[in-house]
């Protein structure tokens, strides 16, 4: 089987587009048929036309493209681009643009498309798989699993027929009907056929398409492929984290004896493991979220902020019962995981250990911090008070460059920085327990306390230690600032997937807060911080405060 098709879905992701026509032109894919989606109107039109001209720009393969007249979505686009290019090809290989692959998974998928193209069992194969569902003891070997994959996978136009003739619903009652368990590869699937006609999603229809005829998926022994597209909304970012492969290896060889078709009998045990059956709460929150359209539980959440902020505690005391606590080993070794997939280029930036893929710097921080160097006339040495595994830092060094010095110092607990300390020398980044150990190894600068003040048991005595100590700059982010109430405290709780933790926090009273500086330092820059405070029925955007320290006398 030689020139086998890639057929490449895009819409209006340039920058994702161009890294993932850099990973075809590596593999040397001689054939593209590329299926671009329309506008949905003005908000997109310019992505779509530079999409669009990255497809026509390329020279170094057969470039066939569909430009969609209108915006079909992801799932539809899929749907049909696939059953036109099965009425044309025996076989071919789906690409969409957030996957980039290593060197060789052209080859690799080409090789099996060919081994098994007359072999009904096997109905696709993939270049991905993932540690979590990949059975132990295969080496550099493939095997086949009864669970299909949508992150860049090959099949043939017999596997494809009757795809588009049922709904992945009515696929799961027909799999019920016969007696199968529709959650029998993961409790997601039912989930999704549901919502497959809400969202415009296609790939569970896939899934069951296999399970419906007893098909078979070839998988690698390891990930040739990642995902770059996760979006920074919070759920997908999760996704990003939980589904993040270890750095790619070259692909694996390609068989001299391939396996014969089989599913691997530890398959279904581990996807039910990744994706365990609904129970008791969850089940009641999965069929609550099924029946509560979303812009309705959007704007519920957003009315009430149960899920992030509870009560209004008189003390910090009071409040500190009813949390269950932030410092443990477990959160630090979110962090460390996710501070190390940026670290090795695996992700852009992280937060609270979720990653994300795209880079994103905060405009009103860099500008402070850009100010505070100009106004120094030199590059600020940054102490960085509570920046966990450095944060800040990573998200925003290239534009940090010749603006803070080469070093970024780190004051931390003391779980984050022994973290810190043994694994991440040799990155510009020192760890200390506190302030004054920090100062005691070299002045600094600009103090900078991004969304970490109001995590204090008694911000009031730290804001007047610092200040004593006579910083120059102070640099404050994301601040939970509000008018017309006192300082209040409530706690904090984060969803689960993100991090199992809830803690207190406090809402600041703005004009008593800023009372604080008046004596000794001046308010040089205020900007709109990232974050957003729900505090009582209202929703408050967090304040950023870049503050110079007053000339004595």
């Amino acid at each position: 089987m030689n020139s086998i098709p890639v057929v490449l879905f895009a819409y209006a992701r340039p920058a994702h587009l161009e890294r993932v026509l850099a990973s075809l032109r590596a593999n040397r894919v001689p054939l593209i048929h590329a299926y671009a989606d329309g506008s949905k109107g003005p908000a997109d039109a310019g992505s779509v036309a530079a999409t669009r001209a990255l497809l026509h720009g390329v020279d170094w393969a057969e470039m066939r493209i569909v430009e969609r007249a209108r915006n079909l979505g992801l799932g539809r686009n899929v749907l049909e681009g696939v059953s036109e290019m099965a009425a044309g090809h025996e076989a071919f290989i789906v690409w969409e643009d957030d996957l980039v692959a290593v060197p060789g998974t052209y080859a690799w998928l080409s090789a099996a498309l060919g081994r098994y193209s007359g072999d009904e069992r096997v109905m696709s194969v993939t270049a991905w798989t993932h540690p979590r569902v990949t059975p132990a003891g295969i080496g550099d070997a493939p095997y086949f699993d009864a669970r299909a994959e949508c992150w860049v996978w090959g099949t043939w136009s017999r596997a494809w027929r009757g795809m588009t003739d049922a709904t992945a619903l009515e696929m799961l009652e027909a799999a019920v009907r016969r007696g199968a368990a529709a959650d029998a590869l993961g409790s997601d699937l039912p989930v999704m056929a549901r919502a497959e006609a809400r969202k415009n999603i296609w790939a569970v229809r896939w899934l069951y398409h296999h399970l419906a005829r007893g098909g078979l998926c070839l998988r690698p022994p390891w990930s040739m492929v990642e995902h770059i597209g996760f979006d920074a909304a919070a759920t997908h970012a999760a996704g990003a984290t939980r589904w993040a492969n270890p750095p790619l290896r070259p692909a694996p060889p390609i068989p001299a004896h391939w396996p014969v078709p089989g599913e691997h009998p530890d398959c279904r045990r581990l996807w039910r493991e990744a994706n365990p059956p609904l129970t008791g709460p969850a089940r009641l929150k999965s069929a609550a979220k099924a029946l509560v359209p979303p812009a309705l539980r959007r704007t519920a959440r957003a009315l009430l902020g149960w899920r992030w902020f509870v009560g209004d505690h008189a003390t910090w005391a009071e409040a500190r019962a009813a949390c269950g606590g932030y410092d443990d080993a477990a959160i630090v070794k979110r962090a460390l995981a996710a501070t190390l997939a940026v670290r090795d280029g695996r992700a852009a930036f992280e937060r609270d250990g979720v990653l994300f893929p795209e880079p994103a710097p905060e405009p009103g921080l860099l500008a402070a911090f850009r100010m505070a160097a100009a106004a120094w006339g030199v590059p600020l040495r940054v102490l960085d008070f509570g920046g966990s595994l450095g944060t800040t830092y990573w998200r925003h060094r290239s534009e940090l460059a010749g603006v803070a010095g080469p070093g970024w110092d780190i004051a931390e607990q003391a779980r984050f920085v022994e973290a810190g300390r043994e694994r991440l020398g040799g990155t510009g980044l020192r760890f200390f327990a506190d302030v004054d150990e920090a100062e005691a190894a070299g002045a600094h600068d600009l103090l900078l306390v991004s969304t970490a003040l109001q995590y204090l048991e008694d911000p009031g005595t730290a804001l007047e230690a610092w200040m004593t100590r006579g910083f120059p700059w102070l640099l404050f982010n994301n601040l939970p600032l509000h008018s017309g109430r006192p300082d209040r405290i409530a706690v904090q709780r984060v969803p689960p997937d993100i991090c199992p933790s809830s803690y207190p926090v406090w809402f600041f009273n703005r004009e008593r807060f800023l009372a604080r500086f008046k004596d000794r330092y001046e308010i040089v820059s205020e900007f709109a911080g990232e974050a957003v405070w729900p505090v009582g029925w209202r929703r408050y955007p967090s304040t950023g405060l870049l503050l110079r320290r007053k000339e004595a006398g």
